[in-house]
Protein backbone atom coordinates (compact mmCIF):
# COMPACT_ATOMS: atom_id res chain seq x y z
CA UNK A 1 0.00 0.00 0.00
CA UNK A 2 1.04 3.39 -0.95
CA UNK A 3 1.03 6.74 0.82
CA UNK A 4 -0.20 9.75 -1.17
CA UNK A 5 0.81 12.96 0.20
CA UNK A 6 -1.21 16.04 -0.94
CA UNK A 7 0.08 19.20 -0.93
CA UNK A 8 -1.22 21.53 1.82
CA UNK A 9 -2.87 24.46 0.94
CA UNK A 10 -2.96 27.69 2.50
CA UNK A 11 -6.37 29.82 2.60
CA UNK A 12 -5.57 33.51 2.73
CA UNK A 13 -8.48 35.21 4.60
CA UNK A 14 -9.14 39.10 3.98
CA UNK A 15 -10.97 41.53 4.43
CA UNK A 16 -13.03 43.28 2.27
CA UNK A 17 -13.12 46.63 4.00
CA UNK A 18 -11.21 46.42 7.37
CA UNK A 19 -12.84 50.24 8.61
CA UNK A 20 -15.78 49.44 7.06
CA UNK A 21 -18.52 50.91 9.67
CA UNK A 22 -20.57 49.19 11.98
CA UNK A 23 -23.53 47.88 10.92
CA UNK A 24 -27.17 49.94 11.58
CA UNK A 25 -28.59 46.45 13.20
CA UNK A 26 -26.02 46.13 15.53
CA UNK A 27 -26.83 49.85 16.27
CA UNK A 28 -30.11 49.06 17.08
CA UNK A 29 -29.61 46.02 18.97
CA UNK A 30 -26.77 47.64 21.35
CA UNK A 31 -29.62 50.86 21.73
CA UNK A 32 -32.13 48.29 22.47
CA UNK A 33 -29.71 46.46 25.15
CA UNK A 34 -29.30 49.62 26.90
CA UNK A 35 -32.94 50.57 27.08
CA UNK A 36 -33.81 47.14 27.96
CA UNK A 37 -31.58 47.12 31.19
CA UNK A 38 -33.13 50.97 32.09
CA UNK A 39 -36.39 49.98 31.58
CA UNK A 40 -35.97 46.30 33.71
CA UNK A 41 -35.12 48.60 36.85
CA UNK A 42 -37.94 50.51 36.57
CA UNK A 43 -40.23 47.81 36.00
CA UNK A 44 -38.91 45.87 38.87
CA UNK A 45 -39.49 48.83 40.97
CA UNK A 46 -43.25 48.87 39.90
CA UNK A 47 -43.73 45.56 40.54
CA UNK A 48 -42.08 45.43 44.33
CA UNK A 49 -44.30 48.44 45.10
CA UNK A 50 -47.62 46.44 43.85
CA UNK A 51 -46.50 43.43 45.40
CA UNK A 52 -46.38 45.86 49.04
CA UNK A 53 -49.59 46.99 48.53
CA UNK A 54 -51.61 43.78 47.67
CA UNK A 55 -49.83 42.35 50.41
CA UNK A 56 -50.68 44.46 52.60
CA UNK A 57 -54.45 44.85 51.22
CA UNK A 58 -54.69 40.97 51.97
CA UNK A 59 -53.46 40.98 55.66
CA UNK A 60 -56.10 44.10 55.78
CA UNK A 61 -59.08 42.14 54.65
CA UNK A 62 -57.78 39.42 56.80
CA UNK A 63 -58.20 40.85 59.38
CA UNK A 64 -61.47 40.44 61.26
CA UNK A 65 -60.89 43.38 63.71
CA UNK A 66 -59.41 46.11 61.45
CA UNK A 67 -60.10 49.64 62.00
CA UNK A 68 -60.66 52.40 59.45
CA UNK A 69 -57.61 54.21 60.25
CA UNK A 70 -55.42 50.90 59.49
CA UNK A 71 -55.65 51.76 55.72
CA UNK A 72 -53.55 55.04 56.01
CA UNK A 73 -50.32 53.66 55.68
CA UNK A 74 -51.46 51.30 52.82
CA UNK A 75 -52.71 54.83 50.96
CA UNK A 76 -49.66 56.05 51.25
CA UNK A 77 -47.64 52.83 50.15
CA UNK A 78 -50.68 53.49 47.15
CA UNK A 79 -49.07 57.01 46.85
CA UNK A 80 -45.65 55.63 46.20
CA UNK A 81 -46.79 52.74 43.76
CA UNK A 82 -49.07 55.79 41.15
CA UNK A 83 -45.77 58.25 41.60
CA UNK A 84 -43.69 55.24 40.03
CA UNK A 85 -45.95 53.73 37.72
CA UNK A 86 -46.66 57.40 36.29
CA UNK A 87 -42.61 58.09 36.02
CA UNK A 88 -42.45 55.30 34.14
CA UNK A 89 -45.31 56.11 31.84
CA UNK A 90 -43.37 59.19 31.47
CA UNK A 91 -40.10 57.97 30.37
CA UNK A 92 -42.08 55.51 28.21
CA UNK A 93 -40.75 52.30 30.22
CA UNK A 94 -44.25 51.96 30.24
CA UNK A 95 -47.23 52.39 27.98
CA UNK A 96 -49.89 54.99 29.23
CA UNK A 97 -53.07 53.12 28.89
CA UNK A 98 -50.66 49.93 31.11
CA UNK A 99 -50.04 52.46 33.75
CA UNK A 100 -53.58 53.67 34.27
CA UNK A 101 -54.56 49.81 34.05
CA UNK A 102 -51.98 49.06 36.46
CA UNK A 103 -53.48 52.08 39.03
CA UNK A 104 -56.53 51.02 38.39
CA UNK A 105 -56.08 47.63 39.80
CA UNK A 106 -54.53 48.96 43.22
CA UNK A 107 -57.32 51.31 43.40
CA UNK A 108 -60.42 48.33 42.93
CA UNK A 109 -58.52 46.25 45.38
CA UNK A 110 -58.50 48.90 48.07
CA UNK A 111 -62.03 50.10 47.82
CA UNK A 112 -63.05 45.56 47.60
CA UNK A 113 -61.24 45.79 50.77
CA UNK A 114 -62.84 48.67 52.36
CA UNK A 115 -66.63 47.47 50.89
CA UNK A 116 -65.26 43.71 52.80
CA UNK A 117 -65.08 45.64 56.16
CA UNK A 118 -68.23 48.71 55.59
CA UNK A 119 -66.08 51.55 55.55
CA UNK A 120 -67.45 52.22 52.10
CA UNK A 121 -70.96 51.48 50.95
CA UNK A 122 -71.19 52.13 46.91
CA UNK A 123 -73.72 54.13 46.12
CA UNK A 124 -76.27 52.68 43.14
CA UNK A 125 -74.38 54.32 40.53
CA UNK A 126 -71.33 53.05 41.30
CA UNK A 127 -72.20 49.32 41.10
CA UNK A 128 -71.79 48.36 37.45
CA UNK A 129 -73.58 45.16 36.08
Amino acid sequence: MRVIERPTRRSVVCEAAPNKKPDSAAKRARQAEKRRIYHKAHKSEIKTRMKKVMEALDVLKKKSDAQAEEILPIEKLIAEAYSTIDKAVKVRTLHRNTGAHRKSRLARRKKAVEIHHGWYTPAASDITT
